[in-house]
């Protein structure tokens, strides 16, 4: 039960994410969020999907996973398009010189570390290509404008998060799943610890408890934790506030009419 409440969470959050990004278009394919896959309906035309993270990937996983798209996406995506290419804050703050870069590494370096917090550990090869990306990345930032530009191409982040998926996968992903997946064409497959999601599908459904909103109003406290006995058996209740003097007849053989 702790499982699936983790996992809904974690689904609740990163929907939300991703989307103040929908109207955005797919960039690429490492792009962590969006996937751009050929359309079943349409020959020879494409559709935009969600990448969402599959139930094979255990909660901690997929938290962290959670959290470095989103990281990465920010970094590498989240701003503007400019000559074809996709900006995101750390191409940003790469252009200003020597400062911007390091600040750039940090950055880059401090998702690294995130990502080690995956139960299954990252191997020392998994690390190494990690680090070769994000060195290459920073090389590559050190060159004044043309640098940034590269650097934005280079998407040091997004290949990241995806060394990680494919660890994830290689970890986790059940056998009978790869042998289905090997049998489609390379151009259909899924990315790796990711299941496609129709965005127009998920525009049009909803879950039932409404997702978009969050401020949920709390049950009401009731004056008491049971029926009274004789509404329970069926008699009709009855009025208990009056006051017994006013069952007790008036002067003339009436009850009293005083009010209270």
């Amino acid at each position: 039960m702790t499982q699936l409440v983790a996992k809904y969470a974690m689904k609740k959050v990163m929907n939300k994410e991703m989307d103040k990004y929908k109207s955005k278009a797919p960039s690429g394919p490492y792009d962590p969020y969006y996937e751009q896959i050929p359309n079943p309906k349409k020959p020879g035309k494409f559709k935009k999907v969600k990448k969402e993270i599959p139930a094979y990937i255990p909660p901690q996983e997929a938290d962290v996973l959670a959290n470095a798209r989103k990281t990465a996406y920010r970094l590498d995506y989240a701003l503007f398009t400019f000559m074809g290419m996709r900006f995101g804050w750390s191409s940003v703050i790469g252009i200003i010189p020597a400062i911007g870069d390091a600040a750039d590494a940090l950055m880059s370096l401090n998702l690294i570390l995130n990502m080690r917090k995956v139960d299954c550990g990252l191997p020392n090869t998994v690390l190494m290509m990690m680090m070769f990306n994000l060195c290459i990345d920073f090389l590559i930032g050190l060159v004044p404008f043309v640098g940034d530009l590269a650097d934005a191409a280079v998407k040091c982040n997004g290949k990241n998060v995806r060394v990680l998926e494919e660890h994830l996968d290689k970890v986790y992903k059940p056998q009978d799943l790869k042998a289905r997946d090997a049998q489609l064409p390379r151009e259909r497959r899924p990315r790796p610890a990711s299941v496609y999601i129709d965005v127009d599908e998920t525009e049009d459904r909803r879950d039932t408890f409404e997702d978009r909103t969050d401020d949920v109003r709390p049950p009401q406290q009731t004056y008491s934790s049971r029926r009274p006995q004789d509404e329970e058996m069926g008699i009709p209740r009855q009025d208990t506030h009056r006051s017994h003097r006013d069952e007790k007849p008036a002067r003339h053989g009436t009850k009293s009419s005083r009010r209270h």
